[in-house]
């Protein structure tokens, strides 16, 4: 697993998706925390103050579950200590809420984020780190699953977020709708929206590159047999189609066509 920051990057060619009428899916999802450490699995930690920062930060479950993940132990400590210097310090001093740590996350797949990193010191009602900083911008979101029904089999499908956003991913066709980590027959539309803008869309097939998209709605027809996977990252600014700032948003599980 390799880890690096992406100052800019250049695309020869933008692909922009035509809009297209599509209906969305009813569906009760969750947005959730995994592994985060309180007493219950871990020698220091408050539920009820784990309770509160989710609260304030939108998440709604924090779930301990034995799967695999991204853990902020699998980032080398040289990317730790530069997010810490040069990102949460100078902007926690002015004020202004960091990026999170896993948007310096790069690697070809993609898993659920882990908020596991366990409070070293308690004193009165203060920890280090925080609950604030230990949870940070990410979560997970599984689309068509409540939180009581979420398990070690079917997190695989939860979308890794390492921002606040609002992100819908599915695909219809004539024999329903599918969601990513899922596999479809036959061809269907997969439609992508955000809730943000300044966003790079990679749509892969069977890890190639198709296309790049510089736009936060999507809805391109799927019609070859094939592994379908999406990465989605924000920039600062672009000149052209250099793109400079490049930080990891999320990934989307692979769509199956069969």
């Amino acid at each position: 697993m390799t880890y690096h920051i992406l100052p800019f990057s250049f695309f020869t060619h933008i692909d922009y998706s035509v809009p297209h009428p599509s209906p969305i899916p009813v569906s009760k999802g969750c947005t959730f925390a995994i592994n985060v450490k309180t007493v219950f699995n871990a020698p220091l930690g408050n539920p009820k103050k784990l309770a509160q920062a989710m609260k304030e930060k939108g998440i709604e479950a924090s779930l301990d579950l034995k799967t695999k993940g991204v853990s902020y132990e699998d980032f080398p400590l040289l990317v730790r200590l530069s997010y810490l210097v040069f990102e949460f310090l100078p902007k926690s001093l002015v004020l202004k809420e960091p990026a999170d740590m896993y948007s310096l996350y790069s690697a070809d797949e993609c898993l659920p984020f882990f908020s596991d990193m366990p409070i070293i010191a308690s004193f009165m009602s203060y920890d280090f780190p925080s609950y604030s900083f230990i949870l940070g911008r990410r979560r997970n979101l599984l689309q068509d699953t409540p939180c009581s029904d979420i398990n070690p089999l079917n997190v695989y499908r939860a979308v890794p977020l390492s921002d606040k956003v609002k992100l819908s991913a599915y695909v219809y066709s004539e024999s329903g709708y599918f969601f990513p980590g899922e596999r479809l027959k036959g061809s269907g539309r997969y439609v992508i929206r955000m809730s943000t803008d300044r966003v790079l869309v990679l749509l892969s097939k069977n890890k190639s590159l198709m296309a790049v998209y510089d736009q936060n709605h999507i809805n391109e027809r799927l019609v070859e047999k094939g592994s379908y996977t999406v990465k989605i990252y924000t920039y600062k600014f672009k000149i052209g189609t250099a793109y400079f700032g490049l930080r990891f948003l999320a990934c989307l599980p692979p769509v199956v066509v069969e």
